[in-house]
């Protein structure tokens, strides 16, 4: 269960550094007149990340739960501005 978490993390918090190259396959397989917007690709980017986990997490582990793999993608995607609010708070 931890792990789940832990791997997940490290997949949402590798988002933006994976971006550019998930958009650049977006553009190969679309075409310029298709691709999204940024938000888009960032989600895109995101789900990539988190797809990439899920498989190295079943290939390692028996059962996986979606809700862990998720929750910690978002932990990771959001690290930065969930350390501010814990911050913000402690003030």
């Amino acid at each position: 269960m931890l792990f789940t978490l832990i791997v997940a993390a490290a997949a949402g918090a590798a988002t933006p550094y994976i971006e550019d190259r998930v958009t650049e396959a977006m553009a190969r397989a679309l075409g310029e007149a298709r691709m999204p917007d940024a938000a888009g690709r960032r989600v895109a980017a995101f789900a990539a990340a988190l797809f990439a986990a899920s498989v190295l997490l079943v290939l390692v582990m028996d059962e996986v739960s979606p809700v862990l793999v998720v929750l910690g993608g978002a932990i990771g995607v959001f690290q930065n501005e969930l350390r501010g609010a814990v911050a913000d708070r402690r003030r």
